[in-house]
């Protein structure tokens, strides 16, 4: 009976220190190495259970129970070997050559034991037991436990050969070593003193250890695991929430292969996918037409072959189909991997407001701003209508914004320039007509353009522009901003049919009046060249001529001649 304490006690250990390995309640260990160290936990609880039988049996001398229970014993005893090999070629992640080997040389071990074992009931190779219940061990015993002593000193040996190559297994490499070699020398004890739980004691001892240094140690990993992945989903889920939620699309991909990694709902109802994990995966090619996603890919492309961010304008068809403008902004970055990746953010800003905060600090307040802001919107929609091009200009910096309408009329961001006044100048004057060339720089000359912006805050003019080799005349509007008056507004109207051919009109009665002008010149230079003599008979003449038109009785034939001599 006293031989039996020691295993009690230590299955006694073994179930409080590891209740919830046992028991299965921590999901950590459903890791593929926890599992084999569960199972080599309960190969252990069955060799201290035939360890407590073997001194309990054989106080009570019952020799039959007694020769079963040592053919488990020697049974377990194998398969507590293989599952520790197992466990330590899966804690160490042992993938190679050596770890496949090891196990196997485990399994064959324990399946020549049980072999072993099994033929013993027949034909004694292991042990006897009499009928005084005396054990009696056979030489293969102390073969069988010698090659187990040597497979635990292998184990131990690629144990420390992996702690030593591997920094980060130093202190558990050690822990394992320490219990391999502590089985191995508990081992060889109990080879020459078979009466002694001396493997049942080697084992209590190698798990208290284990415990201590190892699951102890996992166990506040996990937990530390389980708090931050807790906190990162917590993260993960507000992102999320925020990207959901922002006004726009935004989506990110590999800039190597192109492949989306995460977007926003908003971005997936884009690509008609039912929520963000159907874009992941799939590129421009997998999501939209060939024409639409090379149009994409070319984006991307320019966007990493710049420093800064990538801003352009475009009009995008939504998800309905109807046209919308689209601020897009790509941006080059690299993850946390160390991965090129491409950060897309696209804007709709087609009903663009601008909002004061300060006017809209109410829910009243805001709407009253949402409106108001719409209105002007469509007022200065409205009365650019009739403009075919808009530049917004900083004289101070030459920086300027070009407007041109698109598809619907209304009038959008075309492009961003820095040099108005020469690059841009240069750009209009080109298709100016070669005889307004001279009259169209002088007027859109800085000095000039300031000079007389002093003078009026709004001036006009006219010149010719040559399209498809007819020049067609356009009106040039040029007005100073109220608020600030670095900024002036320069725009085009192309003049149409009906006003073209109101200036020929304009131009045909300006030539009549000029060569009436010139026959009035005329005649009175004739009249104040006469003499005296001549232009008195005349003036007589004239006179009568006119008293002889008032008579109503005159008929019209003389009423023509009189007429005639008037003129």
């Amino acid at each position: 009976m006293y031989y039996s304490a020691i295993g009690l006690l230590a299955l006694l250990t073994l179930v409080m220190e590891n209740q919830d390995i046992l028991l299965n309640r921590e999901s950590a260990f459903d890791k593929p190495a926890w599992k084999v160290y569960r199972k080599f936990l309960f190969a252990v609880m069955v060799y201290y259970i035939t360890d407590i039988l073997w001194g309990v049996i054989g106080s009570f001398r019952l020799p039959h129970l007694l020769f079963a229970d040592t053919t488990v014993y020697f049974v377990a005893m194998a398969v507590g070997v293989l599952c520790w090999a197992e466990y330590t070629v899966a804690y160490l992640d042992e993938r190679n050559e050596f770890g496949k080997a090891l196990v196997l040389t485990g399994r064959l071990v324990a399946g020549l034991i049980t072999l072993l074992a099994v033929i013993n009931i027949f034909i004694p190779v292991l042990f006897t037991v009499d009928a005084d219940c005396s054990y009696s061990a056979l030489p293969l015993r102390f073969v069988m436990l010698v090659v187990q002593i040597v497979l635990l000193l292998v184990i131990t040996g690629g144990a420390w050969s992996s702690a030593l190559r591997v920094s980060s297994l130093k202190g558990k490499g050690t822990a394992l070593v320490l219990f391999g070699l502590l089985m191995a020398v508990f081992l060889f004890c109990q080879l020459w003193f078979p009466y002694l739980p001396l493997y049942s004691a080697g084992y209590m001892l190698g798990i208290c250890l284990l415990h201590t240094l190892v699951i102890n140690h996992e166990k506040e990993e996990y937990r530390h695991g389980m708090e931050d992945a807790a906190e990162n989903a917590k993260v993960k889920e507000t992102v999320v929430s925020l990207l959901d939620n922002m006004p726009g699309m935004i989506f990110t991909k590999d800039a190597e292969t192109g492949v989306y990694l995460t977007c926003n709902r908003s971005f997936a109802q884009y690509a008609h996918k039912e929520n963000p994990e159907g874009v992941a995966g799939l590129t421009d090619a997998g999501i939209f037409d060939a024409e639409t996603a090379a149009h994409f890919v070319e984006d991307d492309r320019t966007a990493l072959s710049l420093s800064k961010p990538f801003v352009f304008y475009e009009d995008v068809p939504d998800s309905e189909g109807n046209l919308r403008q689209l601020q897009t902004t790509k941006i080059k970055y690299t993850d946390t991997a160390g991965r090129l990746c491409v950060l897309g953010m696209c804007r709709d800003i087609t009903d663009l407001v601008s909002i004061q905060r300060e006017q809209a600090m109410t829910k009243e307040a805001y709407e009253k701003a949402v409106d108001i802001g719409l209105v002007y919107n469509h007022i200065a929609q409205t009365l650019a209508r009739d403009y075919s091009e808009l530049f917004y200009v900083n004289t101070d910096t030459e920086e300027f914004t070009e407007y041109r309408k698109n598809d619907t009329g209304s009038f959008v961001e075309y492009r961003k320039g820095w040099h108005f006044f020469s690059d841009c100048k240069a750009e209009l004057c080109e298709v100016v007509y070669p005889e307004d060339k001279e009259d169209f720089l002088d007027v859109i000359n800085r000095k000039n353009l300031m000079r007389a912006l002093s003078i009026k805050d709004t001036f006009i003019t006219s010149f010719r522009r040559v399209v498809n080799g007819e020049p067609y005349y356009v009106s040039m509007k040029v007005s100073r901003m109220e608020d600030d008056d670095r900024y002036i507004i320069i725009g085009f109207v192309d003049v149409d049919e009906e006003m073209r051919e109101a200036i020929a009109r304009n131009e045909a009665l300006s030539d009549a009046l000029v060569s009436v002008e010139k026959a009035n010149k005329a005649k009175i230079s004739f009249l104040s060249g006469m003499s005296h003599e001549i232009r008195t008979p005349i003036n007589a003449i004239i006179g009568l001529d006119s008293l002889a038109l008032r008579n109503e009785s005159v008929d019209e034939t003389s009423r023509e001649y009189f007429m005639k001599t008037e003129d």
